[in-house]
């Protein structure tokens, strides 16, 4: 079975974004994520995304998890934005994958030896399974939408899935 994943978020919003939230059940055995990413994507329901994320959570698709305070999750919030400080140390306790685009974050991840995984991770991952036909038009559709992706990244991808 796959594993489980923590987001953070960066990935929530985009995925919100391109209304494919729920391919996360179909990727992975569990999608977790801790108060203070439910707190910086749901709070305001203007903000993008929000109201997506907050269905999400009542239907299950993801689940908040409270994460103690503690002297690592102290550090993390001292390199970190509190959302990402509170994934990372999450993905460490339950021993989970990260969902996580920012390179601060992934490279404080790395640093832990926890798994990483991208927004874009998640769509090859989605097209190669077979969940969506296409890549391509949702790497557009959150390049419209103001996500940023580099045009590195987007050739990699679209090269990876035959698009």
């Amino acid at each position: 079975m796959p594993r489980i994943v923590v987001a953070d978020s960066g990935p929530l919003i985009a995925l919100a974004l391109i209304d494919l939230l729920t391919i996360l059940p179909k990727l992975f055995s569990g999608a977790y994520i801790p108060d203070a990413v439910a707190d910086e994507t749901i709070e305001n329901p203007e903000k993008p995304g929000a109201l997506a994320i907050a269905d999400a959570l009542k239907d299950g698709i993801l689940q908040q998890r409270f994460i103690k305070l503690d002297s690592d999750l102290e550090e993390l919030s001292n390199l970190l934005d509190r959302g990402e400080a509170e994934a990372i140390a999450l993905a460490v306790e339950i021993g989970a994958v990260i969902l996580i685009d920012d390179r601060r974050g992934r490279k404080v991840a790395a640093s832990r030896g926890i798994e990483i995984t991208g927004t874009a991770a998640v769509l090859v991952s989605a097209k190669v399974n077979g969940h969506i036909d296409s890549v391509k038009p949702y790497l557009e559709t959150l390049s419209l939408s103001g996500y940023r992706l580099s045009q590195r990244l987007v050739d990699t991808v679209l090269e990876k899935c035959g698009e």
